[in-house]
């Protein structure tokens, strides 16, 4: 068992006090800064699904999670005048791929839970954040926007996709962030009768998307405006006020429930704006700094993988840290374990996210016409057939391909896990 170390985190989301929670459990003092003044508690709905489920059982935060549940039932697709094409019901049991996922809770629930487990035991350093990086033979001089320097043993970067430690540590050009060419707007709006409990996704030509997911046991309900464009990241660089100037130009002869989205938009402080991206690193360790979650290698939210990448990550990096001494061999250990995970969960269906949004009315019928036939199939009784006669297509579903978990025996306060 390794002796106890002194880890500084940057990043206060999921990724980030999920390590502390499981590095604080086996004797290591951690430390969290974020730039935010508090735990943001906003954010919409996010999943836990399959061996991030194991992770969180081993966490011991599995059934405080069960409990901040949105009450989602699926989601249908359906046209402008709300015709439904095809519907399919969250996974609540098998674990198996879904449109849905068997855990969907709210982003700032997610965050909430894991802070309430690791508040008494890990130091939160609130409203800064990290400036420099200097390191030694055996430690980490940090300094903070606001802070004096201090010493650690180890330093994560979970602060995100556009990561401003990773920047520091390791330049700019160690890490390729692909644009997948969407962007899209996300807010929360009051839920009405008439959302029900079922999401709704509903296209329209130009490569754009309206889509909202109920929260009904909140009485909210999240919408989106996606849209294909290769100016994503121009729009995801404009400021608040002139992106909800381009989503309403962009969204404006839509119907549906874009006219009450784009009405419920102008006046509404939950609104961020994001470009779907993925991150490929080089490496994700340098010394005695390494990578977590979206900072090393974002899926993209189209991936549905990145909530349970963060906690399977968050996993095998404590894993390491607890079992190897030598801070540098950890970190190698890690990434060599952690990248099938990683390379799974970026993998896409070929064509995502553009072949969910058409650019023409022809596409969009097309595409409805899939769904709806994949769906009578489903709800046939022939699955088992359709599913051996499409078996060697699986393979295009990320986390086709099943990866064993690694066991830590020196995590002492994980009894079990199933890898």
């Amino acid at each position: 068992m390794a002796s106890p170390k002194r880890v500084l985190i940057a990043g206060a989301g999921i990724a980030g006090p999920s390590l502390a929670l499981l590095l604080s459990q086996n004797g290591h003092k951690v430390t969290i800064v974020e730039r935010a003044q508090d735990i943001r508690t906003t954010g919409q709905q996010v999943d836990v699904a399959g061996k991030g489920v194991n992770v969180t059982r081993a966490m011991g935060v599995w059934d405080s999670l069960l409990a901040h549940t949105v009450g989602d039932q699926g989601i249908k697709f359906i046209d402008e005048k709300n015709n439904t094409w095809a519907g399919f019901a969250a996974d609540k049991e098998s674990g198996a791929q879904s449109f849905v996922k068997e855990v969907e809770i709210l982003r700032g629930d997610m965050a909430k839970v894991l802070y309430d487990a690791t508040k008494n035991e890990t130091e939160y350093i609130f409203g800064n954040t990290v400036t420099a990086i200097d390191e030694h033979a055996s430690h980490v001089t940090v300094t903070f926007s606001e802070l004096s320097q201090r010493d650690f043993d180890v330093m994560i970067a979970a602060d995100g996709l556009f990561s401003k430690t990773r920047e520091i540590a390791f330049g700019k050009s160690v890490t390729e962030l692909r644009s997948l060419n969407q962007c899209t707007a996300l807010m929360t709006i009051p839920w009405k009768e008439s959302d029900g409990s079922w999401s709704t996704w509903c296209n329209f030509p130009g490569g754009r998307c309206v889509a909202l997911r109920p929260q009904p046991n909140y009485g909210r309900t999240g919408a989106y405006l996606a849209v294909m464009t290769p100016d994503s990241g121009r729009i995801a660089r404009m400021s608040i006020d002139e992106q909800k100037a381009e989503f309403t130009r962009r969204f404006q002869d839509a119907g549906g429930e874009a006219p009450r989205i784009l009405r419920e938009m102008q006046d509404n402080d939950t609104v961020y704006v994001q470009e779907t991206a993925q991150a490929y690193a080089a490496s994700w360790h340098k010394g005695r700094v390494a990578l977590l979650g979206d900072a090393a290698y974002c899926p993209s939210p189209v991936s549905g993988q990145g909530t349970t990448a963060a906690f399977i990550g968050s996993y095998i990096l404590a894993g390491c840290i607890c079992t190897h001494d030598d801070v540098q061999e950890a970190l190698i250990r890690y990434e060599e374990q952690m990248r099938p995970f990683a390379t799974q969960a970026q993998k896409l269906i070929p064509g995502v996210p553009g072949i969910a949004n058409p650019q023409t009315a022809w596409g969009i019928k097309l595409f409805y016409t899939v769904l709806w036939i994949g769906n009578l199939v489903m709800k046939s009784g022939v699955v088992g057939l359709a599913g051996k006669l499409f078996a060697p297509l699986a393979s295009l579903w990320p986390g086709s391909e099943e990866l064993k978990l690694p066991l830590y025996p020196a995590m002492k306060t994980i009894k079990r896990i199933a890898p």
